[in-house]
């Protein structure tokens, strides 16, 4: 009896969970940089799985690019404090390397940056109509017939 009680309390939590997750924290566009067809996306509370990041940028985060028929778009996932172009700290010993941020020069304040280790997905869509999506390591590409496939378009062997 008590075994069940437990796994039913374990169960309510997993549900409860699952439902803030997916219906009161959805994503938000938080910035938008860059100009023309390249865009760096900074938004907040992105879906968990590729499935979902794709479903989301689909119905939701093209509308933010003014040109629709072809792009290159980087999402990142921000907090909402831009950082310092300034070298990390690593303790004891001086570290000069700011190659870990990245920084936007359409903004005219110290605080442009932000960790590029918090990437999340790369969407290109080329002018014959296909859309790439590379999420971490895992590459998926939509056809123009709306099938989405995932993997490589093309692979090359170099023997």
């Amino acid at each position: 009896m008590r075994i069940r009680k437990i796994i039913i309390f374990i169960f309510t939590v997993a549900a409860l969970a699952f439902f803030y997750l997916t219906l009161f924290n959805s994503p938000k566009v938080l910035a938008v940089h860059g100009s023309g067809s390249n865009k760096e996306l900074l938004v907040n509370n992105i879906p968990l799985t590729d499935r979902n990041k794709i479903k989301w940028w689909d119905n939701n985060g093209a509308k933010t690019i003014s040109s629709p028929e072809t792009y290159n778009v980087s999402i990142w996932n921000f907090d909402g404090e831009y950082q310092k172009l300034v070298p990390k700290s690593s303790g004891l010993f001086p570290d000069h390397d700011i190659d870990y941020l990245l920084c936007f020069d359409d903004m005219k304040t110290e605080e442009n940056c932000i960790d590029k280790s918090n990437w999340i997905m790369d969407i290109t869509k080329t002018q014959n109509g296909y859309t790439y999506y590379r999420i971490g390591t895992e590459s998926y590409y939509r056809k123009p017939s709306g099938e989405l496939v995932k993997g490589e378009r093309f692979k090359t062997t170099i023997q």
